[in-house]
């Protein structure tokens, strides 16, 4: 198998061994889906959702953008001696920030757990906010390895952490604990991974503290803090309304819903993985721009076919996984996957914005969708609960996805086919209304196939990367073009 995968071009190894170190840790995070339901009341579960949202929240922030800022500086640098400074700078700014993270989490643990919904215990705070000072301190080695191409090493890391943290979590949750188990193997597995991590990165790279490199970092990295923020705003907070205005039984529904729909960005995160750490590089090359558009299309296609198949079997994972008292939550999946879909659409899109030395105009474009989010949730969820928050999400990500290409565009002009790039857009979304959530049956599973074949087929006539073999045939039958 791997002499196979040896054989294949370098971009296609890294992203089906980023895609092998996905599956295993998503399947291992899928064992705990029915275990957790299990143990967990769906007043636990919907309790956990909002710590888990909190966790969202704060590794936006004590990440600063560390990645993104390793790969800018590190991806654009003119040599390895270079690179090599600018990757310990920022190591050494993740220990500062991520010691910093520590010290304050456990100072204000009590003040946070009194202010989040859902009778958050201070034990159960303090926990999570131990897990969150170690982000940026496990983001940097893991962005550098994806740099480096060690995508074995990564997959070791990765794929590592979910099995400790699952082997850790399942026995306690058997023995009573509840959401403190699952808090407290979460914990262990971020030491254990951060651990070996920094023992690597020192051996690598060594770690540095220039703080005038710091502030240059900072300038590059600090907007893209209110650019997370932002995306938390989109794509969690919703969930903070919806439990202070339904409850967290009630809640749980629609988290259960959304962490099915997001294995859309997990289907699509194998090429993120590789393409986000490269696309700098990829600028410098001959052609650059038409590879880099090209490159972000295919980007595209792969986040609407991964909607697509999420929408299609997430009716039946969640039948499969959960109690019947968590079954509410088939409704709001397909819904939730194209909006993943969408908000990687964004990020694949924007990367025109981050080419700049600054990434201040892509914050404030952020800030104003997850403000115009923000109305809507406080007016929307009142209204239509579940269903009102994402009435408002998908108001706020499609004027953030027009702002962002726009600006992109502005900064960095790259060749996409947009008119096919939009019509496709309109297929998929038709093409998630049709398809069925109905228990799997013959008919449905024919149902299902016909559908995601006539998207196959509309994205070949549209052809919004034109590929070799097609480019042959429109040259050859040019009355079908």
């Amino acid at each position: 198998m791997i002499n196979r995968i040896a054989k294949l071009p370098q971009a296609v190894q890294h992203s089906l061994i980023y895609a092998s170190a996905l599956a295993l840790s998503k399947g291992f995070a899928l064992v705990m889906v029915p275990v957790a339901t299990h143990f967990l009341t769906p007043e636990d579960y919907g309790r956990l959702d909002v710590l888990q949202t909190l966790a969202d929240l704060l590794s936006i922030v004590i990440g600063m953008g560390l990645a993104e800022t390793l790969f800018r500086f590190a991806g654009s640098a003119d040599n390895e001696q270079e690179q090599k400074q600018a990757v310990a700078n920022i190591f050494g700014m993740a220990i500062v920030v991520g010691t910093t993270a520590l010290i304050i989490g456990q100072l204000i643990a009590p003040q946070v757990s009194q202010w989040l919904p859902g009778n958050i215990q201070e034990t159960e705070a303090r926990l999570i906010l131990a897990s969150l000072s170690l982000v940026g301190t496990i983001l940097v080695p893991l962005a550098w390895l994806r740099m480096q191409g060690s995508p074995w090493t990564y997959f070791a890391g990765t794929a590592g952490r979910v099995a400790l943290q699952v082997a850790i979590a399942i026995p306690l949750l058997f023995l009573g604990f509840g959401v403190m188990g699952v808090l407290c193997a979460t914990l262990l597995s971020a030491i254990v991974l951060c651990a070996w991590l920094i023992k690597k990165q020192i051996h690598t790279t060594g770690i540095r503290f220039e703080f005038a490199r710091f502030k240059m970092y900072s300038i590059y990295g600090g907007p893209l803090i209110f650019v997370g923020i932002a995306g938390f705003v989109l794509g969690s907070f919703d969930r903070w309304i919806l439990a202070s205005v339904v409850g967290t039984a009630e809640m749980a529904q629609y988290a259960i819903a959304a962490k099915f729909g997001l294995i859309t960005a997990v289907l699509v995160q194998p090429f993120d993985l590789w393409w986000h750490a490269k696309r700098f590089s990829c600028l410098k090359e001959v052609n650059g721009l038409k590879r880099c558009a090209d490159i972000a299309t295919i980007g595209v296609i792969i986040a609407m076919a991964s909607a697509l198949i999420i929408t299609a079997i997430g009716p039946t994972l969640v039948r499969l996984l959960t109690p019947s008292s968590y079954h509410g939550a088939i409704q709001y999946i397909p819904w939730l996957a194209g909006l993943a879909a969408l908000h990687n659409a964004t990020s694949t899109l924007g990367f025109g914005s981050m080419s700049k030395d600054s990434t201040i105009r892509p914050a404030l474009v952020d800030g104003t969708a997850a403000g115009i989010a923000l109305v809507g949730y406080l007016v929307l969820i009142p209204l239509f609960y579940a269903w009102g928050a994402i009435l408002a999400t998908s108001i706020a990500l499609s004027l953030r996805l027009a702002a962002i290409y726009y600006i992109s565009q502005h900064a960095l002009k790259l060749p996409y086919q947009l008119r096919s790039l939009l019509l496709l857009t309109a297929c998929m979304l038709v093409c998630i209304y049709l398809l069925p959530s109905a228990p799997i049956s013959i008919d449905t599973a024919i149902q299902i196939l016909v559908i995601m074949l006539s998207f196959a087929g509309v994205a070949a006539l549209l052809n919004p990367l034109p590929l070799p073999w097609l480019q042959r045939f429109y040259r050859a039958h040019p009355s079908k073009h």
